[in-house]
């Protein structure tokens, strides 16, 4: 066969192709058009998300981030100076600072509770409200942190706020449950050898000289590079 006839021939192919498209384009064309719209609906619902999430990830950080800028603000003797302010900024007395400070972060938790930054802020506004001595308050606000924290490192970090509340309020057993489910995760977000030296110490609170002790050397004998071993050390000396 020619060189020519070959060309031909695929052109006419071509040119049956085409016909054939344009009939099942021109037959179905109603619901191609459905397609194409939803399509088009559906990637701006899809852009409209991720911003949307965006913004609301930025608003949430930026109320984070005034919260701390608040917890770690100055203290200044109020002015003695007739008529003087308070400088911007500082706060006359600690209490005031965590006063402020919870405000703060109890506001960017209620704001955007299903962010990373709003769950931080709900777990801060548990340390603000211990440091106040609010423990019963401080200790709903850490299990909500705990049922809403998933797989978030901030969920480890709740719980031993939690076990350290309980512990405060003087209800040791179940600090020392919490204590040692946690020293339990050898992966987990936590050191180790830091929850078994407050578990160590809680056991000693309770009265459990011989638990204490116990904890007390499993840091010394798993953890011997621990910065904790020199007093794991000496309480158990005092422990005797």
């Amino acid at each position: 066969m020619k060189a020519q006839q070959r060309h031909q021939l695929k052109q006419n192919e071509f040119a049956a192709t085409i016909g054939r498209v344009t009939a099942e384009v021109q037959e179905h064309r109603d619901r191609i058009m459905v397609g194409i719209v939803a399509a088009i609906v559906l990637v701006g619902a899809v852009g409209g998300y991720i911003y949307w999430s965006r913004h609301k990830n930025d608003r949430a950080s930026a109320m984070y981030g005034i919260a701390v800028t608040v917890a770690e603000a100055a203290i200044v003797p109020p002015p003695t100076v007739p008529g003087a302010k308070q400088a911007a900024g500082t706060f006359p007395t600690a209490k005031a600072r965590q006063e402020a400070a919870l405000q703060a972060f109890q506001q960017a938790a209620a704001a955007y509770p299903s962010t990373p930054d709003g769950l931080a802020a709900a777990y801060q506004a548990g340390g603000v409200l211990v440091a106040l001595g609010r423990l019963p308050e401080a200790e709903r606000t850490y299990e909500d942190v705990i049922k809403r924290a998933g797989s978030s490192p901030y969920g480890a970090f709740a719980r031993m706020g939690l076990a350290e509340t309980l512990a405060a309020k003087g209800q040791y057993d179940r600090a020392i449950k919490e204590y040692t489910d946690l020293s339990a995760q050898r992966e987990g977000n936590l050191p180790v050898d830091g929850v078994l030296m407050q578990l160590a110490r809680t056991y000693a609170k309770a009265g459990k000289t011989s638990e204490a002790r116990a904890a007390f050397k499993r840091v010394v004998d798993e953890f011997p590079d621990s910065n904790f071993v020199s007093e794991a050390r000496q309480q158990m000396t005092l422990l005797g």
